[in-house]
């Protein structure tokens, strides 16, 4: 009776939709599509890796998206316009989610990225749901770099979202958190991802010495990870290849060298085999500790040097910093999203100097640190020319603000934004941002900032101190 109830009520819900709305098909060519996908129904298009991503600009003031899963248990972030609108739980059976309504009746972009990874099923695409009449558009926002990422649950962002002795699900997973999504959005760079917590080299989690068979090494060419067919294309190949495996081959007693070297090697030639002279990295970080971080670096270090050697594409070693704790630990072990930041802005900076890429000026944190003081974090450092910094509006509780002043401190990623009246405990402050003469060292200026939220710490007696400091400055 429960299942003819929702069978009911989702035919209402499309009958609702089809009299007010059209339907955009999965196979419309102006949606872009990014990762491991099977599109043998162009129609119904599936997906189970994290950070598959669907992009396409649209006209009108609304927006769904029509999805169907195995499990149910698939989360995925919906980016509008370039801002983190929200997070959706995908679950069993074809229906419509409501992304957004009552918008401007312009040009937009929607984004809908997978979070979690591939335990949780697989996931099917059937088209976008817009105003009548209403139409996509040409994406504006072209992104002409893809880098590709193969790799563990550090990857995936396993439990990430939560803390240590707390259980994994779901949602403590967040791949667009990871160290990996961070570096592709620091270069605008379309994602790829290639990941499964637990997997190794030659050797899974607490596997036997001698290997597992369902290592990423053997299953590196498919589309879906436990499945023989269908294989993956490789049609296109990455301006850049990150391999970050090798922590569950010796996160356990039994680890055998000599099999993960030469299975290192069997995974390099299998992606060399597959795309024109890539370019590879080689990543160590950030769970090994003591003699086995020793082991592995000295490994890798090994690996990356004599593939190099070899001339079919450049292949080179990157270790990002460990985790101390000082950044938190996630759930069994893991990284902290604050962890996978630091080590974005790492791996960032490594491939900067490596490819010489421009890096894209984003937000990475917003934090209100006075009563009429903001603190805006940068990727990379910004400054502006003219010394004008304008385009900024500052919203509190939905009411803008006055802004006094804005500045940047040269050289460093920081932009300060002074208020003309103080900010309360618990009010919820927002900065948008009109694209201007704000550009970073590089000279990529700084695009459309959309209600970026901020972080509001703010207790009423720290705000009641914060004040009287800065009536009574001498006091």
């Amino acid at each position: 009776m429960k299942i003819l109830l929702s069978i009911f009520l989702l035919m209402i819900t499309l009958s609702v939709f089809s009299a007010s709305a059209d339907t955009i098909p999965a196979s419309n060519k102006l949606i872009e599509y990014t990762g491991r996908i099977d599109f043998a129904n162009p129609e119904a298009p599936e997906f189970s890796y994290s950070g598959v991503s669907i992009r396409a600009s649209f006209t009108g003031t609304s927006i769904a998206m029509i999805m169907d899963d195995d499990i149910g248990q698939n989360y995925y972030d919906l980016i509008l316009d370039g801002r983190m609108l929200d997070t959706v739980r995908v679950t069993k059976g074809r229906r419509i989610y409501q992304i957004a309504s009552g918008l401007k009746d312009t040009i937009h972009e929607i984004e809908i990225f997978k979070r979690t990874e591939e335990m949780f099923g697989k996931t099917r695409f059937f088209g976008f749901v817009v105003d009548k009449g209403a139409s996509l558009t040409a994406i504006a926002d072209k992104r002409p770099l893809l880098i590709e990422y193969i790799g563990n649950s550090i990857t995936c962002g396993y439990g990430d979202e939560g803390v240590l002795g707390g259980k994994f699900g779901p949602t403590t997973e967040d791949h667009y958190m990871t160290y990996a999504a961070v570096t592709s959005r620091n270069f605008n760079a379309r994602h790829l991802a290639v990941c499964k917590s637990g997997i190794g080299i030659y050797r899974n989690y607490n596997g036997p010495a001698e290997g597992n068979k369902n290592t990423m090494t053997n299953n590196y060419t498919r589309i879906f990870l436990y499945d023989e067919k269908p294989e993956y294309s490789f049609k296109e190949t990455p301006d850049l290849v990150c391999i970050n495996l090798g922590t569950n081959d010796f996160s356990t007693t039994g680890g055998d060298s000599a099999l993960y070297v030469s299975n290192y090697f069997r995974l390099i030639d299998t992606v060399q085999s597959k795309y024109t002279m890539p370019d590879v990295v080689c990543l160590l970080g950030p769970m090994l500790s003591g003699p086995n971080l020793i082991r592995v670096r000295k490994y890798l270090t090994f690996i990356a040097d004599s593939a190099n050697r070899k001339g079919k594409g450049r292949v080179t070693f990157f270790e990002m910093s460990q985790q101390t704790g000082d950044l938190g630990i996630g759930i069994d072990y893991h990284p902290t999203v604050a962890q996978h930041k630091r080590n974005g802005m790492e791996l960032t900076e490594y491939i900067q100097s490596l490819k010489g890429w421009k890096i894209t000026p984003l937000v990475i944190n917003a934090n209100v640190t006075g009563t009429r003081n903001i603190q805006l974090e940068f990727n990379t450092p910004v400054n502006d020319p003219l010394n004008r910094f304008t385009g900024f509006i500052i919203y509190g509780d939905n009411t803008p603000c006055t802004i006094d002043s804005v500045y940047s401190d040269a050289g460093i990623k920081i932009v300060h934004i002074l208020l003309n009246e103080d900010m309360q405990a618990g009010e919820k402050i927002y900065v948008n941002y009109v694209p201007g003469t704000l550009v970073s060292d590089d000279a990529v200026k700084v695009g459309r900032i959309n209600r970026l939220r901020v972080q509001n710490n703010l207790t009423a007696k720290e705000a009641a101190v914060l004040l009287q400091k800065r009536i009574n400055p001498t006091r």
